[in-house]
């Protein structure tokens, strides 16, 4: 048990205070960072280019604000304090001096930023319209820190095509231009990490994403351990995740021998391929999720999981295993990019700084 206002080592622990993103708005700027961090996704309609600047309609907002919405009041009745990121008004264009985009949304936290015991940790963003989205967090991450937390940010990449590692879009099937004068910086997302105390299960398919790695080893320090994995492009959290102790949430076609050897020993629920659409689709709007974001859940404790309440299989798999599974409405997680652990941020769980591995 702790005090402290920012405390949280993993993914499972009793959470008692996270952060739910805010859609105020739901665009997105199709650029060269963005066609490379969807590029899964993507690869099938790139070449028609059909979703080109097509905004989603009110429609789509409104249900999206509305699940949103219905997730914070979940979390709630559950005991959970819910905090939210400012909201704006209008869209801004943000800008450095090599390159302008709109700002994005501030609906997946999960993804810019890491919470490692009492630290928050603004990671290096992948995206140029995301690289000021932590402005839409700094009221709440000031408010942490007046009340003892410690607040890092990581280095930020100048986010330049040449500071773009191809190598992983270029083995799937990527066929657009690349550079002839790379020079790798750092980028990561906080989504491509998974807490288990003091071990840290990095995924890495890039060098952009290994320079992360080392710079997150070092910030740290030996207290910590950090394990590289490559289970995919970028976000871990939609591959794999540990519910508690002892049991993993692993989707089909992940390669157990590509984990570290102890978390090979760990029981795995499978994540099973769900068998029909899980939403539908809008013309124009890009899926940027994979058909399997059902398994990006979020764990209340180390027996209560939320889950997308059409996700009938996995809500089996777990009940079957000794878990809660609390359904909740999310209609749009592929177009958004994202489910239940995407879009949170925990603040504080009841946790400690152990070693499983």
């Amino acid at each position: 048990m702790t005090n402290r206002v920012v405390n949280s080592h993993d993914e499972w622990s009793h959470l008692e205070e996270v952060i739910v993103g805010t859609p105020y708005h739901l665009d997105y700027h199709d650029d060269s960072s963005f066609r490379m961090f969807f590029h899964d996704n993507l690869k099938d309609i790139d070449s028609r280019g059909v979703f080109y600047r097509r905004k989603p309609d009110n429609r789509f907002r409104d249900e999206c604000i509305e699940d949103a919405e219905g997730l914070v009041n979940l979390l709630q009745k559950e005991g959970v304090t819910v905090r939210r990121p400012q909201g704006l008004d209008v869209v801004p264009q943000v800008a450095t001096p090599n390159w302008r985009a709109p700002m994005g949304h501030a609906l997946m936290s999960r993804d810019n930023f890491i919470i490692v015991g009492d630290e928050i940790i603004e990671t290096s963003p992948l995206l140029r319209s995301r690289y000021f989205e932590s402005e839409l967090y700094k009221e709440l991450f000031t408010e942490y820190f007046e009340r003892g937390s410690k607040w890092t940010v990581a280095p930020r990449s100048r986010l330049l095509d040449r500071n773009f590692d191809y190598s992983y879009v270029l083995s799937e099937g990527y066929t657009g231009p690349v550079p002839d004068d790379p020079f790798y910086e750092i980028m990561f997302d906080g989504a491509q990490i998974m807490r288990l105390g003091t071990d840290l299960v990095f995924n890495v398919s890039t060098e952009n994403h290994r320079m992360g790695s080392r710079w997150l080893t070092r910030h740290l320090g030996p207290e910590y351990k950090v394990h590289e994995v490559c289970v995919g492009d970028n976000h871990i959290d939609g591959k794999i995740l540990p519910l508690r102790p002892g049991t993993l949430l692993v989707k089909e076609g992940v390669d157990l021998n590509s984990l570290p050897e102890k978390l090979q020993r760990w029981k795995i629920i499978r994540y099973e391929w769900f068998d029909k659409p899980v939403e539908s689709e809008q013309d124009g709007v890009p899926f940027l999720a994979s058909q399997s974001i059902g398994i990006n859940v979020l764990s209340l404790d180390e027996e209560r999981v939320v889950v997308q309440d059409i996700q009938l299989p996995l809500m089996r798999s777990l009940e079957k295993a000794g878990f809660t599974p609390i359904p909740c409405q999310w209609r749009h997680g592929r177009s958004l990019g994202g489910g239940f652990h995407c879009m949170t941020l925990d603040i504080r769980r009841r946790s400690e700084a152990v070693s499983y591995l």
